[in-house]
């Protein structure tokens, strides 16, 4: 019910010697020349770190990307970095059996400063008492900010991110390992499989993206749940459509009156409901991906960069 369709493919290939396997990564056209070595354990499980900013409302429309991962390389586990409000989320997904509740934004202090000593040493910390992360084949960044990429710089494993555009004669030093030129414009969904596709070599074509979510059913209490603070409309207006609604005689569920506590309440409130009325926010997109029909208000153009929430009745597609 969100998103939009990849088109591009990548090729590798593995050569096996006696412990450990070479795959020589080129992205095609796109980086034509930029071919990269590099060396991994085939005994043990693939992982994946990716490093991802403390936006809740970022989590979900990743989900088919990584299950499009783990169909392309079976086996496949993530350890995701990320902050405690959009930590919650990350768990929720199957393939993800690591997540280190570490705001990588506040890795791009300087370390001359106090605070940016202090965030090091924690760092530090964090990765002698996870002994997971030791074992990361790749770190992706699809976010490219200043946070993720000093945290992608600090973790084991190759990294991989968006390329930065050359603004002059000179090529601009880029940041990671592997870099890939993706539109400022493209679908975040799309950044993500992009890169992940990269590292596992299977083709964006043709795939039927997935967001992973265990849906359990849930009886129907009320009619519709409906998130005003989502919504881009001004107090005003957003008063008028609950006046509206309560003419209508349907049952409500107000979710900015009463939030929810926590990923299950989201979830359960979400799926108790018939319909859905949202902006393009964490409710909207936890609604397309559970498939609870609905309607999602965009801002202008706000569709081809955010995504877009159908209100077909069709669980886990996306347009």
């Amino acid at each position: 019910m969100i998103g939009y369709s990849g088109r591009g493919s990548l090729a590798c290939s593995l050569a096996p010697d006696s412990d450990t396997s070479t795959i020589r990564l080129s992205p095609g056209g796109w980086a034509a020349g930029n071919v990269n070595r590099f060396h991994f354990r085939t005994s043990d499980r693939m992982r994946i770190a990716i490093v991802a900013p403390d936006l809740p409302d970022e989590v979900i429309p990743t989900f088919p990307a990584l299950t499009d991962a783990v169909r392309g390389r079976p086996g496949l586990a993530f350890s995701v970095i990320t902050g405690p409000a959009a930590a919650p989320w990350f768990r929720r997904h199957p393939a993800v059996d690591d997540v280190v509740v570490f705001d990588p934004a506040h890795l791009a202090a300087s370390r001359l400063t106090p605070s940016g000593w202090r965030t090091a040493r924690a760092w530090k910390r964090i990765l002698a008492g996870d002994p997971r992360l030791g074992e990361i084949d790749y770190v992706v960044d699809p976010f490219g900010l200043p946070g993720t990429l000093a945290a992608s710089r600090r973790l084991p494993g190759r990294t991989v991110g968006i390329a930065r555009p050359s603004r002059g004669k000179l090529p601009v030093r880029q940041p990671y390992d592997s870099q890939y030129p993706i539109p400022d414009d493209l679908h975040r969904v799309q950044s993500v499989r992009v890169l992940l596709a990269a590292v596992l070599e299977y083709s964006l074509h043709d795939l039927n993206p997935d967001y992973g979510l265990s849906i359990e059913a849930e009886p129907v209490v009320t009619d519709l749940l409906i998130d005003p603070d989502s919504l881009p409309f001004a107090a005003e207006d957003i008063d008028m459509i609950r006046r509206r609604l309560q003419q209508t005689g349907v049952s409500i569920d107000d979710v900015s009156a009463c939030p929810p506590a926590d990923a299950d309440e989201w979830q359960r409130r979400v799926t108790q409901s018939r319909y859905v009325l949202a902006g393009n926010h964490l409710s909207g997109w936890l609604a397309a991906a559970l498939g609870i029909p609905g309607v999602c208000v965009c801002r202008p153009d706000e569709a081809k960069t955010l995504g877009v929430i159908t209100t077909r009745r069709s669980k886990q597609k996306l347009i």
